[in-house]
Order: C-alpha cells, then structure tokens, then sequence
C-alpha cells in the first residue's frame, strides 16, 4: 500500500512540481538538472547496495532510451507546460499508454486485443473533448507535450528490445545520467540558463525542483519494487490516478480553474487508459519498466515481447 501511494504520488505531482520549478528556472536546464541528481542518487544507491553495475553493452542502450525519454520526451513536455496550465497536462501526459499501443503496431505489428482497441477509441475520444474548439488552449504548448509523449512512447516500445539492466533503480539510473547529460549540452548550446542567477531563484523553484527529484528517486524505486512483487494491473493503477491527482493539485496549489468539460475529458482519457493498461500481457515482467511510466506513464506489451 505505501508503495503504492508513492507511485501515485510522486508521479501524479510531476506536473505540479514542474509548474512551480518553472517559476524562475529555465525549463531545459530544469530537466537536465533533475536527471542528473536522480539518476546519480538512484544508481549510487543500488551498487552501495549490492546490486550489478551496468556492463559496457548496456550503458549505450540504457543512454538512448534516456534521451528518448529524459531529453525529448519530458524536455520537450516541460517547455510546453510554461504556456499550458499543469492539470491539462497532467492529462495529456496520460494519453501515453494510447500512443505506446498505436507505436507498438505501426513499428513492430504488436496485437492490440479487443479492449486495447476499445481503449484506444475511448481515449482518443477524450482528447478531442479536451481540445476542441473554444478549448483556449496554447496550441504550440499542446504541440510540444504531445510531441513529447510521442518521443516517450517510442522510448517505452523500444525498452524491451534492449538489454537494460535487470535492477530497475540501476536501469532508471543510467537512463536519467544519460539523458540529463544529453539535455545539459542542448541547454547550453541553446542557451536556455543565458541570464540565469541562481540568487535570483524563487524559493518555490527550489522546492519545486527538490520535489521532483525527490519524487523521481522515490517514485522509481516505489515501481520497481511494485513490478516484482504485485501483477501488473495492481502495479500500473498510478496510470489512470495520476491524472486525478494532477487536476487536484492544479486546482489546489495554483487556483487552476477546472471546468466541467475538462472533468468529464480527464474521466473519459482514464477510461480508455484503463482499458488498455487491465489488458493481459504475455510480457515478462521485465519489460515492465520504471522509466516507462515517469510522470505517470506506463507501457503494457500485447502478445509475446521481442528480443533483440
């Protein structure tokens, strides 16, 4: 049960801890940073611990599905939400297991069951509700989470085809190093922190930024724990719960207006998510990934899982 309420938790406050961070820290370096202190925090830990450190073959696998994830998926959701309020993207970033599943078949022709399909239906069908028209919406800032989610969804259906390591905080570690290393290079050659004083940041960015790295470390280690000890419908819950929690904390911490028709977009996003993350796998639970499911996501495999 704790262990649960960290998953829902740690990820369904990302957005939140992202908004506040932003306050005064440029939203690049932010990332890069968070990765950096997270992956450094959870992989030193796991070898004081006993556990393998990763081969030479693993590191360059590991980094790849880092950036994928790290740098272009939540890089670019973070640079997003400067112009989008937090609980819609907090409801954005739960479309992921719907752009994994639609990955899965255009690039590996992965089944998708009956219900998957349903879900997918469902799902797309609240994102349109969520974005219509009349939504006065940031269209640029929606673009990029999207984009984001898309990079992140790529990222998860390519996690099991790669030998990563077995320990999930090991795995999450070099992933986090490696893609706030990569996102670090592109904030300088960007120039995202030019003019960045670090007496002039907010103490809410430092909060906001201790949080997420905070929640990383503990949300990461909470699901891993979860993926080896629980079935997957138990552990992937934070799924179709975070979105909730990303609206309330919205709402809550930043006067966030809630409407009726984003209420009713965030239950019928859930129902889809939900249709597809109960859909049995025939997975090993090594594909069940930690870094799949940072701010919220999670990757369900349909049918038999391929090695690379």
């Amino acid at each position: 049960m704790l262990a649960l309420a960290a998953t829902y938790i740690s990820f369904g406050s990302g957005p939140a801890g992202a908004r506040a961070a932003l306050a005064s820290l440029p939203p690049l370096t932010l990332v890069a940073v968070r990765g950096l202190l997270a992956g450094a925090l959870l992989l030193a830990w796991a070898i004081k611990s006993g556990a393998r450190p990763p081969s030479r073959r693993q590191w360059l696998p590991s980094v790849a599905i880092g950036v994928l994830i790290l740098a272009l998926g939540a890089g670019s959701a973070t640079v997003g939400q400067r112009s989008i309020p937090s609980g819609v993207a907090g409801v954005l970033s739960a479309m992921l297991p719907l752009i994994a599943a639609c990955l899965g078949y255009a690039l590996f022709r992965e089944s998708v069951p009956r219900r998957a399909v349903l879900g997918l239906v469902v799902g797309f069908a609240g994102l349109g509700l969520l974005l219509r028209p009349g939504s006065n919406l940031d269209p640029f800032g929606v673009a990029l989470i999207v984009a984001g989610q898309v990079s992140w969804a790529f990222g998860a259906v390519l996690t099991p085809r790669f030998r990563l390591p077995d320990d999930p905080r090991v795995a999450a570690g070099v992933e986090l190093l490696g893609g706030g290393a990569v996102l670090l290079i592109a904030a300088v050659i960007l120039r995202d922190f030019e003019g960045l004083q670090l007496g002039a940041v907010s103490l809410q960015s430092w909060l906001g930024l201790g949080w997420l790295t905070l929640s990383a470390v503990v949300g990461f280690t909470a699901y891993g724990f979860l993926a080896k000890t629980v079935s997957p419908s138990v552990a992937t819950t934070f799924s179709y719960v975070n979105p909730v929690v990303a609206v309330a904390l919205g709402w809550l911490l930043f006067g966030e207006p809630v409407s009726t028709r984003m209420l009713l977009a965030t239950a019928v996003i859930v129902a889809g998510v939900c249709l597809i993350v109960s859909t049995r796998t025939q997975a090993p639970s090594r594909v069940r990934h930690p870094l799949t499911s940072g701010h919220g996501h999670v990757y369900v495999v349909s049918g038999r899982a391929r090695r690379a």
